[in-house]
């Protein structure tokens, strides 16, 4: 349950595309450091993840790059504001992908899609489909692991709500 206690965070980074027209790019970054001032913190191989799921093409991850001048560098840390943060469930999909608050996850053995919540009323990570919610916490879940495929997030997947 190490896993838990981790973060990832949204960051929009304005640059330009091919075609030198200003685009904004929505970056997931696993692993950062939260500061008190609500800005948060993370290294070089974090963003590089990140930069490489976005799939830009080489021109706009170059312009990208540039882009991140303007913030808070220290040799291989960056620090910036955030979009969004949200931590980390503590569980692993069935291709062992960590599973984090706004992921949007198939239960095995239902067709519908899931959000990952935190239910400030349960006081734990639950699984939301309409009025349903499965909470991840609850005693049927902690003994009996359930089979979950990460298909998305709410971020990347607006569409898919």
């Amino acid at each position: 349950m190490n896993d838990r206690f981790k973060f990832r965070c949204g960051i929009t980074i304005s640059h330009y595309d091919d075609n030198e027209n200003d685009i904004e790019t929505l970056l997931l970054v696993n692993n950062v450091s939260i500061y008190d001032d609500g800005e948060v913190g993370f290294n070089r191989e974090s963003l590089k993840e990140a930069v490489k799921k976005a799939n830009l093409s080489e021109e706009e991850e170059r312009t990208l790059w540039n882009s991140l001048d303007e913030y808070e560098v220290f040799e291989d840390w960056y620090q910036m504001p955030a979009d969004f943060i949200e931590q980390c469930t503590g569980r692993k999909d069935i291709n062992g992908t960590l599973i984090y608050e706004g992921d949007l996850v198939m239960v095995d053995g239902y067709i519908d899609k899931y959000k990952v919540i935190w239910d400030k009323e349960i006081c734990s990570f639950a699984i939301d489909h309409i009025a349903k919610f499965l909470p991840l916490g609850s005693s049927s879940f902690a003994s009996v692991a359930i089979p979950m495929v990460i298909i998305g997030n709410t971020h990347e997947n607006k569409e898919e709500q």
